[in-house]
């Protein structure tokens, strides 16, 4: 991957149009995300194929940037409330770093769910939607906490 982004940024400088690599794939192949929850994907983003030509691939020199990406970097400077929801078993974006920057944001609130990459719009998606809604009831609206067991599925 990090071949064909340096191959693809050289080509961007001599104007050429983007080197194509597939935005998911098996563990093993040539793919921005190839961890085993990227599969559920297209199932969790178009569940009804109502966007066939939506095309899943990204310009092979947006890999590199990754490798100078920090999450939460900045989150220690945040000063608006901040809701982090994170999945205990995502393998693309790890629960790590999500933890990490819930304890840096000094208004931060963690949500951790059961499942993986994309359950909060699969299997947890009710659950998820609970907790967004609720936040944002809370910090534009200004109601007080709810009190459901949906709302908080994990404390900071």
């Amino acid at each position: 991957m990090t071949g064909r982004g340096i191959a693809d940024a050289v080509g961007a400088l001599a104007g050429r149009r983007p080197l194509l690599v597939p935005l998911a794939g098996e563990p093993g192949t040539v793919a921005m995300l190839t961890t085993p929850d990227v599969g559920d994907g297209p199932r969790a983003l178009d569940p009804d194929d109502r966007h066939p030509e939506w095309q899943q691939a990204v310009a092979a020199r947006s890999a590199l940037r990754l490798l100078f990406y920090q999450p939460g970097r900045d989150t220690s400077r945040v000063r608006s409330p901040l809701l982090i929801l994170t999945c205990d078993e995502d393998q693309t974006a790890p629960p790590g770093p999500a933890l990490h920057a819930a304890r840096r944001a000094p208004r931060a609130e963690l949500v951790r769910m059961p499942g993986r990459h994309y359950s909060p719009f699969m299997e947890m998606h009710e659950q998820a939607l609970d907790v967004e809604l609720s936040f944002l009831r809370r910090h534009l609206l200004g109601h007080a906490p709810e009190r459901s067991g949906a709302a908080r599925l994990s404390p900071k």
